[in-house]
């Protein structure tokens, strides 16, 4: 059924796109973009959310939203052009996750090439850190005008001027969350919502491009109070108990960290909800200490993302610029297994100046850390290289650059680590991608499918490492 549409006032749609295309994370819900969606209705904006990020039930397309908006066939009355005019005069297009940029995001560049071809006065703004690193080539395809936090553009339409203002503003506040009502929180008990309590990182790692969109960077605390009222209002409305803090950096450092798992938990209590929700952060292991983890635990955090990205304390300084004590690393692990707290580890195995030699001690290093503690197989456990990182820069200075379009990769520039990483890559290919894209985590078998694939990876690539080493040595 079209959507009503008020042809006198401006309309405003947020598009939460997906940004993962594997079978898990179906349930997810993209917080921020319904941030932004409060943020614009508090502020007087007649905005509509299309949330096809979560996947946990069927959502309208980009194109039938626009379609449905403008009548399919409808026309500005003072226009010319050959396409009809969307019913929405601006598109945000949420982009946060840098797990995206590749194919996934120029997949969505062309939908907005698209949408912009069908209706050519729509204005889509990009909104998100994604956005930021990726503008240059966003911009470029024809995908967006404008870019929160991005390079400046010429803005002629006033009412497209104050909205980015707007939306700059509202990076740097709490947005309540409260003005959404149940039709705007379509998802089920089942769904991990996410909320953010923080803004940005202290950690300054030269592969990392999640301050991109903050003016003058940095780590900002947000009130906890408010944060846990959107809790509870979003628990209220969705029956959700599983919820995600979107934070990159959910502590900031130790005192902030132990001082926010306590107002966490103590706002929990006070709202009745104590022992109820559960929660996943992502946190630098040099904000935690045991005692802390133990606070969180009992504020309902049961799993924790934590950058690890390499054993080698060289390579942590020198290659990633991170500050990362691995005794401590491990006294903080020891303490959230205690806890039962669950640790998943970011981890980089491949990256261009990776060795043979390197590569032993890395896989040496890891078996006793707990190779269960990283998700992912380690034919994809290489660098991420973003657009307008320092690491992009480094890589390039080296000649190891790769780069097309919504593209970048690397040379390694070792031959034998170079020939050890492209066999692991062939047999990832054969064995493990065939089998990958028929599991979904609503198959009760696929976790212990993806198990079986990583040990037997696993396998294959320790004695092939094994091998190398007799051959060289």
């Amino acid at each position: 059924m079209p959507i009503t549409i008020d042809p006198c006032r401006p309309r405003v749609l947020v598009w939460a796109p997906t940004l993962y295309e594997s079978g898990f994370k179906q349930r997810h819900v993209d917080g921020d973009a319904l941030a932004v969606q409060a943020s614009l209705r508090a502020a007087g904006y007649d905005s509509v959310l299309l949330d096809a990020y979560y996947r946990g039930g069927p959502a309208a397309t980009l194109a039938d939203t626009l379609a449905d908006a403008a009548g399919i066939t409808q026309r500005h009355p003072d226009s010319d052009d050959a396409g009809s005019t969307s019913g929405f005069a601006v598109l945000v297009v949420h982009l946060f996750t840098s797990d995206a940029y590749g194919p996934r995001l120029r997949r969505i560049a062309d939908e907005l090439v698209a949408a912009r071809l069908r209706h050519p006065r729509l204005t889509v703004i990009g909104f998100g850190p994604l956005a930021v690193s990726a503008s240059g080539e966003l911009m470029a395809h024809g995908a967006v005008d404008h870019v929160i936090a991005g390079p400046a553009t010429v803005i002629a339409d006033p009412f497209v001027a104050d909205l980015l203002t707007h939306l700059r503003a509202h990076l740097t506040v709490h947005t309540p969350l409260r003005s959404l009502t149940t039709a705007d929180l379509p998802y089920g008990a089942n769904s991990v919502v996410s909320v953010a309590a923080s803004r940005g990182c202290r950690s300054r790692c030269t592969f990392c491009a999640y301050n991109a969109d903050l003016p003058g960077g940095g780590w900002r605390d947000l009130p906890m109070a408010p944060v846990v009222d959107d809790i509870a209002h979003l628990h209220e409305a969705t029956g959700a108990t599983a919820f995600a803090f979107s934070d990159s950096d959910f502590g900031g450092n130790r005192d902030e960290c132990a001082r926010r798992a306590t107002e966490l938990r103590d706002g929990l209590t006070a709202a009745g909800l104590a022992g109820t929700l559960t929660f996943a952060i992502s946190v630098r292991g040099e904000s935690l200490a045991p005692h802390i983890v133990g606070l969180l635990a009992d504020a309902g955090i049961r799993t924790m993302l934590i950058g690890v990205e390499s054993f080698n304390p060289d390579t942590l300084r020198r290659v990633y610029g991170k500050r990362q004590n691995l005794t401590h690393l491990r006294e903080v692990v020891a303490a959230a297994d205690d806890a039962g707290v669950t640790i998943v580890a970011s981890y980089i195995l491949w990256h261009p100046w990776q060795t043979l030699g390197g590569l032993r001690a890395e896989l040496d290093a890891l078996e006793d850390f707990g190779r269960h503690r990283i998700p992912h197989f380690m034919a994809r456990s290489r660098l991420k290289v973003i657009p307008g990182t320092v690491i992009e820069r480094q890589v390039a200075a080296d000649g190891l650059l790769i780069t097309a379009p919504f593209h970048r990769a690397f040379t390694i520039a070792d031959p034998a680590a170079a020939a050890l990483e492209e066999a692991l890559n062939e047999w990832f290919s054969a064995i493990a991608a065939p089998v990958l894209s028929d599991l979904h985590e609503t198959d009760a078998g696929s976790l212990d499918r993806l198990a079986e694939l990583k040990i037997a990876e696993w396998t294959w690539l320790t004695d092939a490492v094994n091998r190398e080493d007799i051959d060289h040595g």
